[in-house]
């Protein structure tokens, strides 16, 4: 027989053997079998010998046993009763298979799975793989970490929200032609994350060639995406700010020409309306480019103690309230706490302030349906709840379309055209946000708009 037999008594002396383990571990008759191949000077525990010898039974298990020149070997051991006239169990013969090359071929095969295991959790991306329900068979540490395996097991539930399978999914479309497919999808992760990725379905195959699943691999493009969104972003506003100061120029070359005309005919008021009209487009090309570089470089906040919003509001007043007399269109100031005062970069607070009136005055400068009495817009300075601050410029202008209020605080969002360039509510943003506040507005139809700047408690603690 192609394995070691040997039969013990009840002392566990060996009492007889086969060719092939006298072979590999001599001539050991009369020998105690835990002596001969376990090199061990008392009975194993649980030795199935013994075991059959208390109840007759037949009894295996796994062993590992050294032969004659010490080489370890896993054998799998069955002992089986030998009975004599009276039904007595008198002997016990013990059958030992060699499984050596099994159990490295098992151990192998598990070192396998788990460096297969350790690659598949430490690939930076979401990998999954799918039955033909679209049930999750298995995924990775990322995805099990991302998405909501708990709520379903089936993928559009995990990472979609669906009740249903997506439109042209990529999975399915593997399954029934087995080609790669790849697609772009947003997903959303458990704590609300929006991500964009790009998605491959390939197909995993059995011996026959069947397809029995299919793994999908996820590839975050959102940050790849949000780069190209501002540089076709960016791309518009340089288009809108070159038509912009094409205005400008042009509003200068007008305004020179009407000066030079009043000088060569002595006009006196064609002279002041052409400088009025140099100094106005001078303001626009000089707010233009402050709004740039304040945009487009760290600025370090030149904070001050003791710095009254109230004041810097009254500058900004008396900035436009004269030239918009002009134009049918009151500013009006409404302070409420003139004492209010705390750490603010009086610049920033002006540049901000500055960009929301002007915003306000372009609003109802477009306004087609303009009232009699002209438009107003209110520059005011409140208390707001929880004691802090807020600054507000409210027009009563055509207000934000509906359908544009989602976009107001991207990059370059304007409603004005080729007229405006979107950089002046970056500047209130970052203003705001600099000083720990934050921007959000009010917009109706046909009632104007109403942009606060609120500012935390701790901005008005005055300096120890």
């Amino acid at each position: 027989m192609p394995c070691y037999l040997s039969v013990q008594d009840r002392d566990l002396c060996i009492i007889d053997t086969n060719n092939l383990f006298q072979r590999e571990f001599g001539d050991r008759l009369g020998e105690h079998c835990y002596r001969v191949y376990k090199d061990r000077d008392r009975p194993c525990p649980s030795c199935p010998v013994l075991q059959t010898f208390a109840d007759g039974q037949v009894h295996a298990g796994e062993e590992t046993v050294v032969d004659r020149e010490g080489r370890r070997v896993e054998v799998v051991v069955t002992s089986a009763p030998l009975f004599d006239a009276q039904g007595r169990v008198h002997a016990v013969v013990e059958m030992s298979t060699d499984i050596t090359e099994v159990k490295t071929l098992r151990r192998e095969l598990e070192r396998t799975r788990r460096d297969y295991k350790r690659l598949f959790d430490a690939v930076p991306g979401y990998i999954c793989v799918l039955d033909r329900e679209l049930n999750i068979l298995e995924a990775n540490t990322l995805y099990q970490r991302d998405f909501d395996l708990a709520r379903g097991t089936r993928c559009f539930e995990a990472c979609k929200g669906r009740s249903e399978s997506c439109p042209e999914c990529p999975v399915e479309q593997t399954f029934a032609d087995g080609q790669v497919r790849s697609s772009e999808e947003r997903l959303t992760t458990r704590d609300g994350r929006q991500l964009e990725l790009v998605v491959y379905s390939m197909p995993i195959r059995d011996d026959d060639g069947r397809i029995t699943s299919v793994m999908e691999v996820f590839t975050d493009i959102t940050e790849v995406k949000r780069l190209q969104r501002q540089l076709t972003l960016m791309g518009r506003a340089v288009a809108g700010m070159a038509h912009r100061i094409k205005n400008i120029l042009m509003g200068l070359e007008g305004g020179t020409f009407v000066v030079n005309t009043g000088m060569q005919n002595n006009d006196q008021q064609a002279i002041a309306d052409g400088w009025e009209m140099v100094e106005r487009n001078v303001g626009k090309v000089s707010r233009l480019v402050k709004d740039l570089l304040y945009c487009s470089k760290k600025r370090q906040l030149q904070l001050r103690d003791e710095v009254a919003p109230a004041a810097v509001l009254r500058e900004v007043h008396a900035l436009y309230a004269r030239r918009l007399a002009d134009e049918n269109i009151r500013l009006q100031l409404e302070i409420e706490d003139e004492s209010a005062c705390g750490r603010f970069d009086p610049d920033g607070l002006h540049n901000m302030l500055s960009n929301l009136v002007a915003n306000a005055v372009d609003a109802c400068r477009f306004d087609p349906d303009a009232p009699a009495q002209g438009h107003r817009i209110v520059l005011r300075c409140r208390r707001s709840q929880g004691g802090g601050l807020a600054l507000e410029v409210s027009d009563d202008g055509p207000g934000i379309p509906e359908d544009a209020r989602d976009k107001v605080f991207e990059e370059f969002f304007s409603t004005k055209g080729n007229e405006g360039t979107g950089i002046g509510l970056l500047v209130v943003q970052k203003v705001a946000e600099e000083h720990g506040g934050c921007v959000r507005f009010t917009s109706a139809p046909g009632d104007g708009t109403t942009f606060t700047v609120s500012f935390p408690p701790a901005a008005l603690q005055k300096a120890s």
